[in-house]
């Protein structure tokens, strides 16, 4: 019985890491997934605008409109703290699940306005 339960133990644990690597999907998903955002820019469109968001290596956050900040990835969502601008633009936070998105995809969303307006984000680089 004891010889049995080793190789049926064994299979119990080895099948999760299985499904894990079956749903990470083609290796550059996974590292994609893996990274986050660093190294990317991203085309925005709100309702207030367009702009090009920039996540810098090293969590440093720029864009064009011209907003600074720092942005950290916890593997799952991405947290972006804007510097504040003026008074009128003070220092806000944006959490948000990450997507992984090839370069030219985009989706709709309302996870990256402060107000939770729509937005379209394109991955450009």
């Amino acid at each position: 019985m004891k010889h049995l339960m080793k190789p049926a133990l064994a299979a119990l644990l080895a099948a999760p890491a299985a499904a894990a690597l079956m749903l990470a999907g083609p290796a550059g998903q996974a590292q994609a997934q893996s990274l986050g955002p660093e190294g990317r820019v991203y085309a925005v469109e709100t309702r207030e605008g367009r702009y090009t968001a920039q996540f810098r290596r090293g969590g440093v956050y720029q864009d064009s409109r011209p907003r600074t900040g720092s942005w950290q990835y916890d593997g799952r969502t991405v947290c972006v703290l804007f510097n504040a601008a003026s008074r009128s633009q003070p220092e806000y936070e944006i959490c948000k699940p990450f997507r992984a998105l090839s370069v030219g995809e985009n989706y709709e969303t309302t996870a990256w306005t402060q107000d939770a307006s729509p937005a379209r984000i394109t991955r450009v680089e």
